[in-house]
């Protein structure tokens, strides 16, 4: 896995932040698909960001993203956006730097916001 540019690095891991911060002001033990869809703003914005480093056109990065981008069959939109979004939970957890978690983090956003895209085009 290729790390993000150092240029653009701190701006991905304050957005990351940000959607921590947005999904932790929920009282409830386990995070609501309608609170991962309230952080969809901040994904995009890391999306355009990182895409126009190159970072997601990377060989590694690329065959990464669609081992990752597996879609199940059984899974209904919402358990799927759910079911990544434990996944990416568990993978930022093995990361050793905070530089391969920021990276880790940009993975895992253009299949968060397929996923997303997925339930809005079910609700309009």
């Amino acid at each position: 896995m290729k790390y993000l540019d150092f240029s653009i690095n701190g701006r991905v891991q304050n957005l990351m932040v940000d959607v921590f911060d947005a999904i932790s002001t929920s009282k409830e033990s386990e995070i609501k698909v309608s609170e991962l869809l309230d952080t969809r703003s901040i994904f995009e914005l890391v999306f355009e960001i990182v895409r126009e480093t190159g970072f997601y056109n990377q060989d590694e990065n690329f065959h990464i993203i669609k081992a990752l981008n597996i879609d199940t069959q059984e899974e209904n939109r919402e358990e799927a956006l759910y079911n990544t979004w434990i996944s990416m939970g568990s993978n930022l957890n093995t990361a050793k730097t905070q530089e391969e978690f920021n990276a880790k983090f940009a993975l895992f956003v253009p299949i968060i916001l397929k996923r997303m895209e997925a339930i809005n085009r079910i609700a309009v």
